[in-house]
């Protein structure tokens, strides 16, 4: 009996710890979301877990007719980074990213863009929703924006949810050409429209709940 008691002891602390670490990996999964354009994260129960440096791949092949493989998601990078001292083999490289259009005003072409990584006190979930500016009911808005992405010229990139009132990184005016960040307007054609208009910039809203 007793070494049956400590076998299902020994379970049920197994199931515990397997528990806790699945909890903990939902909680950074679901719970953190990306503000891109912002150095902060801001509004009631919010939290800032890093700011940085919006970052992705350059956005024109190097050579070979120009290759677009590669990674195409973009990155927050934070602004304390821990770095290595060795190289790489120079097949994968990151840059800092700028808005290369003037959407958010003339004074915005090629300013570098920061982000902010957020945690959200008391919720279960956060999203990003392209094509709106509210959430859907029960859900709480956490910032408002406009898709951007890469041009379709170049290499894929994500599309992210720009903030409206977006910030710049202080001595990023400069033109690198590095990741760039284009307004994402729509394209009626299999896009039904209505509901969507030709060449109309996309809002997107973060949620959470």
């Amino acid at each position: 009996m007793e070494r049956t008691y400590q076998m299902l002891k020994r379970e049920m602390i197994d199931m515990n710890t397997t528990l806790n670490s699945a909890l903990s990996h939902v909680n950074l999964e679901f719970f953190g979301f990306r503000r891109w354009g912002r150095k902060q994260c801001t509004g009631a129960n919010t939290e800032t877990i890093y700011t940085g440096f919006t970052a992705g791949q350059l956005q024109e092949g190097p050579t070979y007719s120009s290759r677009y493989g590669g990674p195409s998601n973009i990155l927050c990078l934070p602004n304390n980074p821990e770095t290595s001292n060795r190289t790489t083999g120079g097949s994968s490289f990151i840059y800092g990213t700028e808005y290369e259009d003037t959407f958010f005003g003339a004074s915005a072409l090629n300013e570098d863009a920061p982000c902010a990584v957020c945690r959200s006190h008391n919720t279960y979930a956060s999203i990003m929703i392209p094509g709106r500016k509210s959430c859907y009911s029960g859900w709480k808005v956490e910032y408002q924006g406009y898709l951007m992405s890469n041009s379709y010229g170049y290499k894929a990139s994500s599309y992210i949810c720009v903030d409206n009132n977006p910030e710049f990184l202080q001595g990023g005016k400069s033109n690198q050409n590095g990741n760039l960040l284009y307004a994402t307007g729509t394209k009626c054609r299999s896009l039904p429209c209505p509901p969507y208009d030709d060449h109309f910039a996309v809002y997107c809203v973060v949620c959470s709940k």
